[in-house]
């Protein structure tokens, strides 16, 4: 799936704050949890219906995102508690290819710049 350099962007630094501002020890279910709140957070915003469901049909999850995602993170003891790191499971579990997105909507006028 195809989405916004600039969402993964917001990813990572919300994420990076929400790690800061716990413990030492964070919980998988508790990241987990907001990553998937900050993707519903972006979809609504966008219009988007169902992307936690599109994502979890595309990548073929056994199961919810939420609970691979933290069923990932648990089981790995070497798992480094950053945003990138959270951000980089989610691309790898979902598959998920980032594009660069003009945000006036560029993509339109480029369609219209191939009549002529």
């Amino acid at each position: 799936m195809e989405l916004p350099i600039s969402l993964r962007e917001s990813l990572v630094d919300d994420l990076d704050d929400f790690l800061e501002a716990l413990s030492a020890n964070p919980s998988a279910e508790a990241v987990a949890a907001y990553l998937v709140e900050q993707l519903e957070v972006w979809a609504e915003d966008e219009g988007e219906d169902d992307l936690i469901g599109d994502l979890e049909d595309e990548a073929a999850l056994d199961g919810s995102l939420l609970e691979v995602l933290e069923s990932e993170m648990d089981s790995n003891e070497e798992f480094e508690w950053t945003g990138e790191e959270v951000v980089s499971l989610f691309e790898q579990l979902c598959e998920i290819d980032w594009e660069e997105v003009d945000d006036d909507d560029d993509l339109d006028d480029d369609e219209e710049d191939e009549d002529f």
